[in-house]
């Protein structure tokens, strides 16, 4: 689908909602809002359970960033009546998240020394 790119990729920030969200969407998994959800309220989340107006808007900021892709799901789908949309992480996601969390470890071995 048509988005932004980011035109430096070292530049690519993440909050931790998002990376929440990359990690749940790691291993090509796709899936739809809801399904997100369910993931990041499985256990007890700091601060209180994640609602779908804090989902959007991070979901939209990851695509914009080109971090995930997306896709309409089938209109003849068990849906009742609404069309899902389906989001994975593509490879810049993978990428991004992954040196995210190589900045974290190198942080706390830093810390421990």
């Amino acid at each position: 689908m048509p988005r932004k790119k980011q035109t430096e990729e070292g530049s690519i920030r993440l909050s931790p909602l998002d990376e929440d969200i990359l990690t749940v969407l790691m291993g090509g998994r796709e899936l739809y809002g809801l399904e997100i959800l369910d993931e990041l309220n499985l256990d007890e989340r700091p601060g209180g359970e994640l609602g779908f107006g804090s989902l959007y808007p991070a979901l939209n900021r990851l695509d914009k960033k080109g971090l995930i892709d997306w896709r309409w799901g089938n209109e003849h789908e068990e849906t009742g009546g609404a069309r899902r949309k389906y989001y994975k992480i593509n490879g810049l996601g993978a990428r991004v998240l992954r040196e995210v969390r190589e900045y974290r470890n190198a942080l706390a071995v830093k810390a421990q020394a």
